[in-house]
């Protein structure tokens, strides 16, 4: 290895469940997961958010020679920054959710010009970590723009009060009133 390689890092998830496939069978096992405290902020610092208040799941693997099923549902409380005021606020979700994952990659076609299609995600190996299934919903489910309720946003309370357009000196050079633009 050079200089210029660096070795390639593993990947730590912070809230992990290893479970074994065949025991979760064609017929189906379920999970409850809950988050220790020290998982939780772990989490946040993974997701870069203030913190995660509490994170349980709700999971259900079925898994034959093909597939691999899991159903779940995922109940949180974070605590978020609002995007418009930077103020700490609350989220809390409660989401249900399902995954299909294929056991070994399928031989397929490309797609034809201009179809719409995504390759499956394929699980290889005999064991799921399905805390990091859970972690990894709970960030999909995310609000992508917190905002609190009723909060003004820093432009708002700081900005200009009276905005001129910029068409404002043009508007005067050009000596033209509101009635006869």
């Amino acid at each position: 290895m050079n200089e210029e390689q660096q070795p390639a890092s593993e990947f730590s998830p912070e809230f992990s469940y290893v479970i074994d496939l065949e025991k979760a069978g064609s017929k189906g096992k379920s999970w409850r997961l809950i988050a220790s405290e020290e998982e939780r902020a772990a989490i946040a610092a993974r997701l870069k958010i203030p913190a995660v208040k509490k994170l349980e799941g709700e999971i259900r693997v079925t898994a034959t020679r093909r597939e691999i099923i899991i159903e779940g549902a995922i109940a949180a409380h974070l605590i978020r920054e609002c995007v418009a005021s930077l103020e700490p606020m609350d989220e809390e979700i409660a989401e249900a959710f399902d995954l299909a994952l294929l056991r070994h990659a399928p031989e397929m076609q490309p797609p034809e010009e201009g179809e719409n299609w995504e390759e499956p995600e394929v699980h290889e190996g005999a064991e799921l970590d399905i805390g990091e299934v859970l972690v990894q919903q709970l960030s999909l489910a995310m609000d992508p723009w917190p905002r609190k309720e009723g909060a003004q946003s820093l432009a708002e309370a700081y900005g200009e009060k009276d905005r001129i357009s910029p068409f404002a000196g043009l508007k005067e050079a050009l000596k033209k009133s509101d009635k006869n633009q």
